[in-house]
């Protein structure tokens, strides 16, 4: 119900603009423009982990008693465009879309000369809008802002050589897109008033991932007859992106 009210309200916000243009105040810093940032994602993977963490001791037995590797913080960089942001007397509505590569890598030596690399990717395509209100002349407030995000998770474990050859070993995938929700809030501090701005937000992701698979070694992730979650459904995330801005 509530990624169906994001839709909503996406849809709305887009309508309004296009019907309504002559009545807000278009011409300044992100009513349409580009960003690129940087975003930190916090999560805790049980399932992930457990598979690891096994599997790793089974590769390795002679390494005997290792430290657990333990996945629970991606990173990785965001770029779209703010498509508008429609000014009123006293509040603002943007609509923006991005596309989000996020990663997070642990390495497990297995000899003197070989390893292994463990590598976690979330990335997603997200489409969006925020309402806010202006503070000062250089900071605005981002009283909410919300993205539906379309997610292809993958899971990977590859060999990596003594000569930094790089050997597949499973790869583990969704079966479908995934499609999940952000709501969080925010601030926008004015640099070069009209053209430049760093905007930064914070808040939780929402998604259900059930399982991940690797067709061609007949593997899931949860291993058979765990309870434990991918990921869980609540994360945090938090990014900081550089707008650059001109007038419609």
């Amino acid at each position: 119900m509530k990624i169906k009210s994001l839709i909503a309200i996406v849809l709305l916000a887009f309508s309004v603009n296009g019907v309504n243009a002559q009545t807000f105040g278009f011409g300044c810093l992100g009513l349409s423009g580009f960003y690129a940032g940087f975003t930190h994602h916090y999560y805790e993977a049980p399932a992930i982990n457990e598979f690891v963490n096994t599997y790793k001791i089974t590769a390795d037995p002679a390494e005997g008693l290792v430290p657990n590797i333990d996945f629970k913080r991606s990173t990785g960089y965001r770029i779209g465009a703010n498509i508008f942001r429609a000014k009123f007397s006293s509040i603002f509505i943007s609509a923006k879309g991005y596309y989000q590569f996020l990663k997070e890598t642990h390495e497990y030596k297995i000899s003197v000369l070989n390893s292994e690399r463990y590598e976690l990717s979330m990335n997603n395509w997200g489409v969006g809008m925020d309402i806010g209100i202006p503070v000062f002349s250089f900071l605005d407030l981002k009283l909410v802002e919300g993205h539906l995000n379309f997610y292809s998770p993958e899971f990977k474990i590859n060999l990596i050589e003594q000569n930094s050859a790089t050997v597949d070993l499973y790869k583990f995938t969704s079966d479908e897109t995934k499609i999940g929700y952000f709501l969080g809030s925010g601030l926008i501090i004015h640099l070069i008033p009209d053209y430049i701005s760093l905007e930064a937000t914070a808040g939780y992701n929402f998604l259900e991932l059930e399982q991940l698979y690797d067709g061609d070694n007949k593997l899931s992730i949860p291993v058979t007859n765990s309870t434990n979650e991918i990921i869980n459904k609540k994360t945090f995330s938090a990014t900081l992106q550089i707008n650059v801005g001109f007038p419609l």
